[in-house]
């Protein structure tokens, strides 16, 4: 399974990770996908399921590992999930509680982060979410993106 970022993603990750109480958000994002596969992941609270073997934008929560509150305040990361082409391209990443903290999104940002996720696939401008170094990086300017 491949994992891409989109440039919001990319902007939301390096702005919590400045704040102490979330410095630990992209080890926690590697540490949550890195035993999933695409359809344990698809399978997980669709929040618009466009096609239930196909496609589906998802809503994760995921542990702050920096915080001893667990999953019900922790992030909550909004990801497009493509079972066919074994990919996920996460696109929103909030913590649910703390001095950044977001309660709950409306069907209305649901659908724009799907249309930022389409806009960010049609232009290739995605980067690649490396689990196993904990890092995040632009593929080569020649190196083309996910196909559908």
């Amino acid at each position: 399974m491949t994992i891409y970022c989109t440039p919001n993603f990319c902007k939301q990750i390096a702005e919590l990770a400045k704040n102490k109480s979330y410095a630990s958000v992209l080890a926690d994002v590697c540490d949550y996908f890195k035993d999933k596969n695409i359809h344990e992941l698809h399978i997980t609270k669709a929040v618009i399921r466009t096609s239930p073997s196909i496609y589906s934008i998802n809503k994760y929560r995921i542990i702050n590992s920096l915080s001893n509150k667990g999953k019900s305040s922790s992030y909550r990361c909004i990801c497009g999930c493509y079972v066919k082409n074994d990919l996920i391209i996460l696109d929103t990443i909030y913590p649910k509680t703390g001095s950044e903290g977001i309660d709950n999104l409306s069907k209305e940002q649901y659908t724009n982060i799907a249309t930022s996720i389409k806009d960010a696939v049609s232009v290739n401008d995605l980067a690649i979410l490396d689990i196993g170094n904990q890092q995040i990086t632009k593929p080569a300017a020649n190196k083309k993106g996910p196909h559908f």
